[in-house]
């Protein structure tokens, strides 16, 4: 089944550019413009549209369309916000220009992932104007804020203002054409040394609280890792930030470190904090003068999918349709919102996208237009043959 003819390069690469053109930095978290950009764009194509406002007043859209009824329903997920693009003397072309140069799109969300919304827009109308009849069958799309800030206001807020239906469901991140179907968790954490303050030329007259994190990161560092997961690796944990101190000449009465534990699918959340502890409770027990204080600051589910899924199926034959190879099916270190379909609806979410991991939050973030018309052709193969499919 050829989409080939039906491909319209100069839209997809316009529709890419003009979605990048619209800054929508989280923070703040400015994704209006963008939802209203699409709304209309959206019910042009016939879809249903409705934004839904989340806690904080950011918008997301959810937009459904059906083809005669019953059927399956197959969701789309992308993320609308993007991160912040720093400098733009940095960029060699301005981060929100939409710049194309030597078959690349260059601007802040090419990659991560304006693109792969762009493409799987681009899918519809390409089905649309192919005329194959689809007789049955809905496409629910979840174009949301938040993503970068661990979705609390967008696909977490849709998923607890709402009953999430559909039988599978495509994620739209940055895989480089890759089929995803394992993704790492994430738990932050932030924890506190306490000491007590004095001279800097008197320092056993205080407890140096830096010195006293130091024998606590080293014993965070050496948990061993006896966990591994085949697409995953193993566990990871990553001392994001310290800070600790007022002056050169006083010794520190308080340090604090922001922590990175990423989790495996088949980890618990208590589990790693029991881990911690026992980790504390060590260095507790050799220095009693050891106080800490430990507080989290966020929580992103692991999750998988199994690999014999359906909608993996169509995926890889839809991939080697377009591409005439066979796709690398792998693991993604990162989390993205494809957990909120896996977790609580039990929804197999498969994450498939233009642009790479390498591109993402990156200066001179970018997309080939090779990428973005290779996963438009593919997004429509796997429409098509997945909804016509009877259960």
């Amino acid at each position: 089944m050829k989409l080939d003819r039906f491909i319209k390069k100069k839209d997809l690469v316009d529709l890419t550019s003009r979605l990048i053109q619209i800054p929508t930095e989280n923070p703040p978290g400015n994704e209006k413009k963008a939802v209203l950009f699409l709304k209309p764009l959206l019910s042009k194509m016939g879809f249903r549209v409705i934004i839904l406002f989340s806690p904080e007043g950011r918008y997301n859209i959810v937009a459904e369309k059906s083809w005669g009824k019953g059927g399956r329903t197959l969701l789309f997920n992308g993320h609308l916000d993007v991160v912040p693009s720093g400098d733009p003397a940095l960029w060699k072309y301005p981060p929100f220009g939409g710049k194309l140069s030597k078959g690349r799109i260059y601007g802040r969300g090419a990659s991560d992932m304006k693109g792969g919304i762009a493409s799987f827009l681009h899918a519809i109308s390409m089905v649309d104007r192919s005329n194959i009849p689809l007789q049955q069958g809905s496409l629910i799309l979840h174009l949301v804020s938040d993503e970068e800030s661990h979705g609390h206001q967008g696909m977490g807020f849709l998923a607890q203002k709402m009953r999430i239906r559909g039988d599978a469901a495509l994620v739209g991140e940055p895989t480089n054409l890759d089929l995803v179907i394992a993704q790492k968790g994430a738990l932050w954490l932030r924890i506190a040394t306490f000491g007590k303050s004095a001279h800097g030329s008197r320092p056993a007259q205080g407890i140096n609280a830096i010195e006293k994190m130091m024998h606590l990161v080293a014993r965070l560092k050496s948990i061993p890792s006896v966990k591994e997961h085949p697409l995953l690796g193993k566990p990871t944990i990553n001392i994001g930030t310290i800070q600790g101190g007022s002056k050169i000449n006083v010794v520190p009465d308080r340090c604090e470190i922001e922590v990175d534990r990423r989790l495996l699918p088949n980890e618990k959340k208590e589990e790693v904090l029991k881990e911690i502890k026992v980790a504390i409770d060590f260095i507790q027990a050799q220095d009693p003068l050891f106080k800490y204080q430990i507080e989290e600051i966020d929580y992103a589910e692991p999750s998988e999918i199994h690999p014999e899924e359906e909608i993996i199926r169509i995926g890889l034959e839809a991939c080697r349709e377009v591409r005439g190879k066979k796709p690398a099916v792998r693991g993604f270190s990162g989390f993205t919102d494809g957990r909120f379909y896996i977790n609580p609806f039990r929804i197999p979410a498969l994450i498939f996208g233009p642009g790479g991991a390498d591109q993402s939050h990156t200066t001179d973030e970018s997309v080939e237009v090779d990428n973005l018309i290779h996963a438009a052709k593919i997004y429509g193969l796997i429409l098509i043959n997945y909804l016509s499919l009877h259960r």
